[in-house]
C-alpha cells in the first residue's frame, strides 16, 4: 500500500474496468480525492466511492465532455485494445481505439486551463526482435498491430514534451499479471487450468505453447505502484520501461506452479498456441524508471503465481456452485 499522505488530486483513469484499472484504483483510494473512471463498459463489481462513465473513448465530444466536467490533475491513460490475436483479426478498430481514443484523451486534456501530467501506458511490444536486454533506447519495430498501434500513440505525445504545465510521461509495460487477468495471457492461463484440474472439472494435463522461451514478468500490484511513482518523478516526453529486469523460462514456471499447487499434470504443447518468430528472451532494463523514481518490484513471482491460484480456485468453486443453482 502507498505510504505518502493524501494528496488533493482529481483522478481520471481510462479503460479502468480492465485487469489493470481495478487495481490501480484500490493502490489511489488512500490518498485521492476523487477517482473518475471512463471505460466501454461498467462493471456489476465496480468499486465504491468512485465515478463510472461508460464511454467509447473514439467519441470525440463525450470525451472532452467528461474530460472537463472532472478537470483531473492526473490522468492515467490504460485504456486499449490490448490483445494481440485480435489486433490481427480487427486492425481498423484497434488502431481507432488505441491510436484516435488515445489523441482524443490527450487533446482534450491539455486543452484544460490547467492542464493535468498523463500516464501514456504502452508496450515491450513495440521493440525489435533483439537478443539483448532491451533498454529505452532499443530499436522500435512492432511486428503485430496492437505494438504498432501503441508505438503510434508513443508518437502522439511529440506535440506536449515541452508543455509548461502538464505533459505525458510514457510507461512501456513488459509482461504483467496477478489476480482478475484473463485467461488468454500465460501465467492466467496455467494459473486457471490448475485450478480446473485441481477441482476434477478438468483432466490431469496441461495445454501450453512454447514453454522453451524466457520473459520477464512483474506482479500487475507493484505495476501499479509504478505507474504512480512515474506520475510523480518521471519526466514528461520521456519514456520508461516498466519491467523486473529478470526473464524467467516458461518451463521453469510450469514447475512452480506445481510445486506451489501441489498437483500433478502432463504436458501437450499445442500447435496453435505458438506464435511464428517469438522472441527467444525477452528482458527489460528498469534501471531508468528506478533511478528516476526509486521503484522496484516487490512482489515474487512465487507470490503472483499463488495469488492467481488461489483466484482461479475461487473462480472454480463459484462456477460450480452456480452451477448446482
Amino acid at each position: 500500500m502507498p505510504t505518502k499522505s493524501k494528496r488533493n488530486e482529481q483522478i481520471l483513469i481510462t479503460g479502468g474496468t480492465g485487469f489493470v484499472g481495478p487495481h490501480l484504483i484500490r493502490y489511489l483510494k488512500p490518498f485521492a480525492a476523487s477517482i473518475t473512471v471512463i471505460a466501454s463498459g461498467v462493471s456489476f463489481d465496480s468499486e465504491p466511492e468512485v465515478e463510472y462513465h461508460s464511454i467509447d473513448i473514439r467519441d470525440e465530444s463525450r470525451v472532452r465532455k467528461v474530460v472537463q466536467q472532472v478537470c483531473p490533475t492526473r490522468i492515467y491513460h490504460l485504456a486499449s485494445i490490448s490483445a494481440v490475436d485480435l489486433s490481427w483479426a480487427k486492425p481498423r478498430l484497434t488502431f481507432e481505439v488505441n491510436v484516435l481514443g488515445t489523441l482524443n484523451i490527450f487533446e482534450a486534456a491539455m486543452s484544460l486551463r490547467s492542464p493535468p501530467k498523463i500516464l501514456n501506458v504502452s508496450t515491450s511490444q513495440v521493440y525489435a526482435l533483439c537478443d539483448a536486454t532491451l533498454t529505452e533506447n532499443s530499436l522500435v519495430d512492432p511486428d503485430n498491430p496492437y505494438a504498432a498501434s501503441k508505438a503510434m500513440a508513443e508518437l502522439l505525445t511529440l506535440p506536449y514534451r515541452r508543455a509548461s504545465v502538464g505533459g505525458i510521461v510514457t510507461g512501456r509495460s513488459f509482461n504483467h499479471s496477478g489476480p482478475g487477468q484473463a485467461p488468454s495471457f500465460f501465467l492466467s492461463s496455467i494459473a486457471k487450468q490448475f485450478a480446473e484440474i485441481e477441482s476434477g472439472s478438468r483432466p490431469p494435463t496441461l495445454k501450453v505453447g512454447n514453454l522453451n522461451v524466457k520473459r520477464d514478468f512483474t506482479d500487475v500490484r507493484d505495476v501499479v505502484a509504478a505507474y504512480d511513482m512515474l506520475l510523480d518523478n518521471g519526466r514528461v516526453g520521456e519514456t520508461y520501461n516498466v519491467c523486473s529486469g529478470v526473464s524467467v523460462c516458461l518451463a521453469d514456471i510450469v514447475e512452480m506452479f506445481k510445486a506451489i499447487t501441489g498437483v500433478k499434470v502432463a504436458i501437450e504443447t499445442e500447435p496453435n498456441r505458438i506464435r511464428s518468430n517469438e522472441m527467444a528472451d525477452v528482458c527489460g532494463d528498469p534501471r531508468k524508471l528506478r533511478d528516476r523514481t526509486g521503484w522496484y518490484p516487490k512482489i515474487p513471482l512465487e507470490k503472483t503465481i499463488e495469488d492467481l491460484f488461489n483466484y482461479w480456485q475461487f473462480k472454480c468453486r463459484e462456477s460450480t456452485a452456480q452451477a448446482g443453482q
